[in-house]
């Protein structure tokens, strides 16, 4: 693995000053830094994915441009990889950009994939109802998947499920197990978070 720490610490430098920058400029390089907190992790990139002021540069730029597609995922991707693989600490303010930004239906994806590791999310109020929109969120296959991982976080931490909240999980869930092409090893994990969510 060839280490990024000179770009990274390049990148930064440039995102510091990112008011002087065109929104071109920015998109250029918010997706030139995503790369690096999405690879394979280096204790080398720690100082600078873990740094605050970073964090904080990152959602103003994402609120300064909530049309700008390429550049919000990019946002939301590098501030989830951030917090879940470099320990940035996760910001009511980040939270609230992911909230946000959950409601572009081209970025919601990634808020999905990437909202579950703030803490902010197990106290939400909103997160059954956003959990349950997820299997139709594009791209659907990889949404499911997002779903069902995230449904096994919230048994883990024993988060308490409506009846109602229950019932639709188990008829998502029974749907996955209709599937022609299942895998048995997938058969038996649905089935014992079906039995999981029942004993709940």
């Amino acid at each position: 693995m060839k280490l990024k720490t000179d770009a990274l610490h390049s990148l930064k430098d440039k995102l510091l000053n990112w008011q002087q920058l065109s929104e071109q400029e920015l998109e250029t390089y918010i997706r030139e830094f995503e790369k690096i907190p999405r690879a394979e992790v280096s204790t080398f990139y720690t100082p600078v994915l873990s740094d605050n002021e970073l964090g904080a540069i990152l959602v103003a730029i994402g609120i300064q441009f909530p049309d700008n597609v390429k550049l919000q995922i990019n946002v939301v991707s590098a501030l989830g990889n951030m917090v879940w693989r470099y320990g940035l600490t996760p910001t009511d303010a980040m939270f609230d950009y992911l909230v946000a930004a959950s409601g572009n239906r081209k970025v919601n994806f990634y808020v999905a994939l990437h909202i579950r590791v703030f803490p902010q999310y197990q106290t939400w109020v909103k997160r059954w109802e956003y959990l349950l929109s997820v299997p139709d969120i594009a791209p659907r296959k990889k949404a499911i998947v997002v779903f069902y991982d995230t449904v096994k976080q919230q048994l883990e931490k024993n988060d308490p499920m409506t009846l109602e909240v229950k019932l639709v999980i188990i008829k998502k869930i029974q749907a996955m197990l209709n599937e022609e092409d299942l895998h048995p090893y997938l058969k038996d994990e649905y089935l014992a978070t079906l039995s999981a969510i029942v004993e709940q």
